[in-house]
């Protein structure tokens, strides 16, 4: 078995981008020196967006954005939003990997290596061109470049062929590779490595703390952007403001309930998983103690003639026995699975009765 340590890195598609458009040289030029590029990177087309395009199309008989429709103020929180969580989820990841102390455990090179990141950079780059070409494909045949001009006018026609796809959907595909990497990749490849528990762990948790808190913080991400979708969906007609935009339908109930249904899918195969390799691992544990425990006797399954051993080991043996079975079969409390319910059940039941009175 190999001992070698591996650096657990996740290569990021949003830095990849930053960095091939120039981001990370020009960051370095700037007065604050510790700005993330990927920040400045979207900084950079939320003011061609915002500033720029719908500016120009504002003064040229159109209307800006925001004037139409102030909700998409929320769109602007929404991609900051999924910048952060990204760089979040990333950090919480390479903390949670490093608490398991895989480096240092007992187990082939190749298995620690499984850990390094949980989605490729490759993967991620050949989604993000599938996206571009799925969304010019919407707008080339669909929507009809002329069509789409004589709507939006000319000036917004550099967001629907530019803005979008290079600007703002690298980072809505590294979110989702993040979040299904954490919740299925990860928990799978702890039980195909088949990773022990830390049976003195202080919190009782097998020395998975860390992989719980992960997996619920990175759903709580997950439900607020639902919410955000849904504010910016409903929040229109939630608050009358009179703007102009397409009433939601049939099409927005239905993308959001799969999306919520995909969240309730994640953090049910995510938990269970780990609970499976908790509870599969605790009692083999417990019978490895069972089985050195009946060794001890001499003839174990007769009380009355067999022979009690030292003191001492049986003791030692009953603390062990003690430490394990105190140990939990799930990386989360109470408090954290009422949390986790609260968010389950929230942004359906919002939607809900938004669509009962709109």
């Amino acid at each position: 078995m190999s001992r070698a340590s591996a650096q657990v890195r996740e290569p990021l598609l949003i830095e990849w981008v930053a960095k091939k458009s120039g981001f990370n040289y020009i960051s370095t030029k700037l007065p604050v020196s510790d700005l993330d590029p990927p920040y400045f990177y979207l900084f950079a087309f939320l003011f061609l967006d915002f500033g720029v395009i719908s500016v120009y199309n504002h003064f040229t008989g159109g209307e800006h954005v925001l004037l139409r429709n102030p909700i998409a103020v929320v769109g602007i929180i929404g991609v900051f939003f999924a910048a952060f969580g990204i760089r979040y989820m990333a950090d919480q990841y390479h903390d949670a990997v490093n608490s398991l102390q895989v480096a240092d455990r007992d187990i082939d090179s190749e298995d620690k290596d499984r850990f390094t990141y949980l989605v490729s950079l490759r993967s991620k780059k050949l989604v993000w061109l599938c996206a571009v070409i799925g969304l010019y494909l919407h707008i080339f045949v669909n929507i009809g470049i002329s069509n789409l001009i004589s709507f939006a006018g000319p000036a917004v026609l550099i967001n629907r062929l530019f803005t979008w796809q290079i600007g703002y959907l690298p980072f809505v595909v590294e979110f989702a590779f993040l979040f299904y990497g954490i919740h299925f990749r990860l928990p799978r490849r702890i039980k195909q490595v088949g990773l022990n528990l830390f049976f003195f762990d202080p919190r009782n948790m097998g020395g998975f703390a860390s992989i719980g808190q992960l997996l619920k913080r990175s759903y709580y991400l997950y439900t607020i952007g639902l919410l955000i979708f849904f504010i910016l969906t409903y929040g229109i007609y939630i608050i009358n403001l009179g703007a102009q935009a397409a009433e939601p339908g049939f099409t927005e109930a239905v993308f959001f309930s799969i999306a919520w249904l995909v969240g309730i899918l994640s953090i049910g195969y995510s938990m269970w998983t780990i609970h499976h390799v908790m509870s599969i691992k605790k009692e083999e544990r417990i019978r490895e103690i069972e089985d050195e425990i009946r060794d001890k006797y001499k003839n174990p399954y007769d009380v009355n003639s067999s022979q009690f051993p030292d003191d001492r080991e049986i003791e030692n043996l009953e603390r062990r026995l003690t430490k394990v079975r105190g140990t939990r079969v799930y990386p989360a409390t109470f408090t954290m699975w009422s949390q986790i319910i609260i968010s389950v059940f929230l942004p359906q039941a919002l939607q809900l009765v938004v669509q009962a009175t709109v």
